[in-house]
């Protein structure tokens, strides 16, 4: 989400954090690049643990002193990785105004889930699908934005108003259950905190 193409996110900047050396404009993500490379780590020695559960008479020779460097390298690069993700969260950068272009580079196409779901509970899924489909294809063809194309469109103007359909075309009434789900995680967080 930091490459030039969609910068939409940002790691916390340092001196010598993240700089290329042979391009100096160019930030790394360097951060998360840690925590990548432990959860690439991490399966495998879980695996190294799951094999060793089986074990013989009276936990034979083998199985259990796998495990002896396994499960204390897992427990450091889980803290490492935690420890990095704290420190990208705590200082990340947030463009929320190349976030609104990006959606409206695909004009309005990324919502065309929505309106599809708005429309299939008065004409059925599959019509649904298909008057939005063919939709896109003409925006395309046309070069015109999903929303200008549907607004002209009988079968939608018929089944939704104005102002539902531009409602079903702002992100931010996309978001479903998301902030509950946040609100959830924070206050099971509060409580076992100490």
């Amino acid at each position: 989400m930091s490459q030039t193409e969609v910068a939409e996110l940002s790691e916390p900047g340092a001196p010598g954090r993240g700089g290329s050396s042979s391009m100096p404009h160019k930030r790394n993500p360097v951060g998360s690049a840690a925590v990548l490379s432990a959860a690439t780590r991490v399966p495998s020695m879980v695996a190294t643990l799951l094999s060793a559960m089986p074990n013989e008479h009276e936990r034979a020779l083998g199985g259990w002193q796998s495990e002896w460097e396994t499960l204390p390298e897992i427990v450091s690069l889980s803290a490492a990785a935690l420890a990095h993700l704290r420190s990208v969260i705590d200082g990340l950068q947030v463009d929320t105004e190349r976030m609104r272009r990006n959606i409206d580079a695909s004009r309005g196409m990324v919502m065309a889930e929505s309106v599809t779901l708005a429309l299939a509970t008065s004409l059925g899924r599959a019509q649904a699908h298909q008057i939005v489909e063919a939709a896109c294809h003409k925006a395309y063809a046309e070069n015109k934005d999903l929303l200008t194309v549907l607004q002209t469109e009988p079968k939608v103007v018929g089944v939704l108003s104005e102002q539902r359909l531009a409602q079903l075309f702002d992100p931010l009434s996309y978001v479903g259950e998301a902030g509950n789900f946040v609100d959830r995680v924070l206050e099971a967080y509060q409580q076992r905190k100490p």
